[in-house]
């Protein structure tokens, strides 16, 4: 057994103090059962040396088992910090120069609080690294280097190394927030995991996982395991899915270098969410031996920036897929899939060894459809049994520019509409959608015994949708109220 010190709070009366801060982290969340809380709350990485215990470290666990704030420096080996206070009380860890070699268990294990604060010194290098097989020393299943049972805020400007040859890197089985400071981690596991939710402000990480890089799974409560991002710097390699939010991917802006490389039997895409991606910003680079950016059910992109090669598809929603704006250049198997495919607007290059839009025929909620309203579609296709726009159902061109490279342009086989915009076929524009690449059925007015598509009215109308249409208005639900509804079109 490891020898125990009980650290209890002194009062250090040194000189020179920082102006004294009366809470070192930030309020707690609310719980809110009704919507997705995507505000980061920002926790505060000042610390008063009047006031705070000082601690250096010996090859000896450290007990904290009082709130207040601790200066941690030295090193560590075949030793860890364990802090077990009230549930009603808050820690804050300052790592100043920190190295802790934690043997065959976490370094860091929190086992009970309010909300725990590791903040990183300014200009201080903290490393953590075990070297064995984890040894339980009670009843919970610690596999993390930086092991949490309450809410865990990460701040501060330095830098932290995370390495492990057996288990993750950070796990909060709460929330896991993070809002600045440097990251170097390299696991055979998950790089960082809040169960309930993932939270990123800023930041710069670079991070090799053998499992997921970034990850929420709380599967218990439909507002909670997600992941939410509004800036940092991420360079990201791993062997299953690179960022992965069970209920909810949302990103608002970052820079983003993704590879993954995954076999056949694991889950290896870059951006995976089992509900709704929502992306409104930031910069992408992705290589991925999966699909590039995946939702089972639905997937929006409003902004950004889109560098995407994949050996799969670039973009895919089992349900509906949505660009509203943004710049794309891919490279895939194929570019884009869903069930139903809205253009609505952004700057789309695609070169797909299959089709480059493909409308498949995933799930009963909407009608096989890519309907293209606006922005500019660049799609060139390999050689063979490939199409630039192909739908199990229909599609419907209301507006914007497509510019087709390759041998089959359209394939529709339930009918085609051409309201206005431009299309363009090997350098020369067309007024029709030729009919010889609708299966042999032509556009609405061609299909036998049809005069129009069934359930079609014309822009912002759904195919395929047996119930009353609904207006544009409502199907721009916020993510933000924690609504997820069913969409004008779905049935």
């Amino acid at each position: 057994m490891k020898k125990m010190m009980i650290v209890m709070i002194t009062l250090l009366s040194l000189c020179g103090c920082i102006t004294v801060i009366s809470d070192n982290a930030a309020a707690k969340q609310e719980e809110n059962a009704t919507a997705y809380n995507l505000s980061v709350t920002e926790s505060d990485s000042s610390y008063s040396i009047n006031g705070s215990t000082y601690i250096t470290l010996s090859d000896e666990d450290v007990k904290i088992s009082k709130g207040g704030t601790y200066i941690l420096e030295g090193t560590m080996n075949d030793a860890g910090i364990i802090v077990e206070v009230g549930n009603d009380e808050d820690v804050q860890l300052v790592l100043n120069n920190v190295t802790i070699n934690s043997g065959d268990f976490a370094g860091i294990y929190i086992i009970e609080g309010d909300e725990i604060t590791i903040t990183l010194a300014e200009n201080s290098v903290n490393t953590i690294s075990d070297s064995g097989v984890y040894t339980l020393i009670d009843e919970n299943e610690v596999d993390a280097l930086i092991y949490s049972k309450a809410d865990l805020f990460i701040n501060g400007t330095g830098k932290l190394v995370l390495n492990s040859s057996y288990n993750h890197g950070v796990v909060s089985k709460d929330d896991l927030i993070i809002t600045e400071g440097d990251y170097v981690i390299d696991v055979a596991g998950q790089a960082l995991k809040g169960k309930d939710c993932l939270m990123i402000s800023d930041g710069n990480f670079d991070i090799k996982a053998g499992k997921d890089a970034l990850k929420s799974d709380n599967d218990e409560d439909e507002y909670r395991g997600y992941i939410n991002i509004t800036g940092g710097n991420f360079v990201i390699s791993s062997a299953q899915d690179a960022i992965y939010g069970l209920n909810l991917v949302s990103i608002s802006g970052g820079n983003f270098d993704i590879t993954t490389s995954g076999t056949d039997s694991n889950s290896a895409k870059a951006i995976k969410s089992d509900v709704l991606v929502e992306i409104s910003g930031g910069t992408f680079d992705i290589d991925s031996s999966d699909d590039g950016i995946h939702s089972d059910i639905d997937l929006t992109i409003s902004a950004g920036t889109f560098n995407i090669d994949s050996d799969d598809d670039a973009l895919h929603a089992d349900g509906k897929l949505q660009i509203d704006d943004g710049e794309f250049t891919i490279n895939a198997h194929e570019g884009i899939e869903a069930t139903y495919i809205i253009i609505n607007g952004g700057n789309i290059s695609i070169y797909a060894t299959d089709d480059g839009l493909n409308a498949s025929q995933t799930v009963s909620d909407y009608t096989a459809t890519i309907e293209i309203n606006g922005g500019y579609l660049s799609v060139s296709m390999a050689q063979g049994d490939t199409d630039g726009i192909d739908s199990n159902g229909y599609i419907i061109v209301n507006g914007g520019t497509i510019d087709f490279t390759g041998q089959n342009s359209f394939d529709a086989e339930l009918g085609s509409e051409f309201n206005g915009g431009t299309i363009i076929i090997n350098g020369t524009e067309v007024d029709e959608i030729p009919a010889d690449m609708m299966g042999g059925m032509g556009g609405f007015g061609g299909m036998p015994g049809h005069g129009t598509m069934p359930g079609f009215t014309g822009q912002g109308g759904y195919p395929g949708d047996t119930t009353q249409q609904e207006t544009d208005s409502s199907d721009d639900q916020s993510v933000s109220s924690g609504e997820y509804q069913h969409r004008p079109g779905r049935h």
